[in-house]
């Protein structure tokens, strides 16, 4: 495992770093284009492959790494890889089910916190599954596997991701200014609400505070002692923890992670800022 990947994952157990590991989104590569003629770019796009036979997932992930992908493979989801991977797309292994129940028992198993997933999964199923799925399955994102081709693969993969994309709530339209939009929050002033994707994030008045506040600082490093003015309307610090306090608070209902922050970064003796 490089030092990178290690740094990104915490030592996570289970983690299978597959290629480089950085992120982006050049999944418009074009199909025809053989691997081997242009190097990737710098930034790729980053999946997790999530599987109980990771064995039988090679190709894919093979597939995967050759349009600029990189790929974890993972035996199970846990929610606080979301914001130490910054995964942009999530493929569940679910070729060992026969039937409807079999699916969901399966799909608890792989992701224990499907409903709070806030990127695009796509479940690998038999061919002879998705012949008799029905209902509200169906309206999952479905890939038979193995798959007739990689064309049809990639496209497939491709939808999915954009699918989501516009999926994206109104709030993510840039012609309302009482909007904000950072990395993949939704923040609508007017309305003191956060969310990522269609799902909510509850946060105390404070919380909200100081989330607009650090986001309109545009990455610039705020100090307690201005957060203490602004947000509490006092210059008193003295001992007090109340600043640090709330910010575990805020990094905790985000889902962020202090020793590798995605949304909000601590500068050790002076403040907070926006993470790059």
């Amino acid at each position: 495992m490089s030092n990178q990947a290690e740094q990104m994952t915490g030592g996570l157990p289970g983690v299978y770093p597959m290629r480089g590991w950085q992120s982006g989104s050049p999944y418009d590569r074009p199909l025809e284009e053989e691997p081997w003629q242009d190097a990737c770019p710098v930034s790729v796009f980053r999946a997790a492959m999530v599987s109980r036979f990771p064995g039988r997932m090679h190709e894919l992930v093979g597939v995967l790494s050759e349009n600029c992908f990189d790929v974890m493979v993972l035996r199970q989801w846990e929610s606080r890889l979301q914001s130490a991977m910054n995964t942009g797309l999530i493929i569940a292994d679910m070729t060992a089910c026969r039937n409807e129940e079999d699916f969901e028992s399966e799909r608890k198993m792989l992701l224990p916190i499907a409903d709070s997933i806030c990127v695009p999964v796509m479940y690998l199923v038999t061919e002879e599954w998705m012949s008799r799925a029905s209902g509200t399955l169906l309206q999952e994102e479905l890939m038979v596997w193995p798959a007739r081709s990689r064309q049809t693969m990639m496209y497939q993969i491709q939808r999915a991701i954009r699918v989501h994309t516009q999926a994206v709530p109104a709030a993510a339209d840039g012609a309302d200014a009482s909007r904000s939009i950072y990395k993949d929050l939704w923040i609508d002033r007017d309305k003191m609400t956060v969310q990522r994707g269609r799902t909510p994030i509850h946060l105390t008045k404070t919380e909200y505070n100081l989330l607009v506040l650090l986001l309109d600082s545009e990455g610039a490093v705020r100090t307690r002692e201005e957060l203490m003015s602004e947000i509490w309307d006092t210059d008193f610090l003295g001992g007090s923890n109340v600043v640090d306090v709330h910010i575990k608070s805020l990094r905790k209902k985000i889902g962020d992670n202090a020793g590798s922050p995605r949304y909000i970064a601590t500068v050790r003796g002076v403040g907070y800022r926006l993470a790059d």
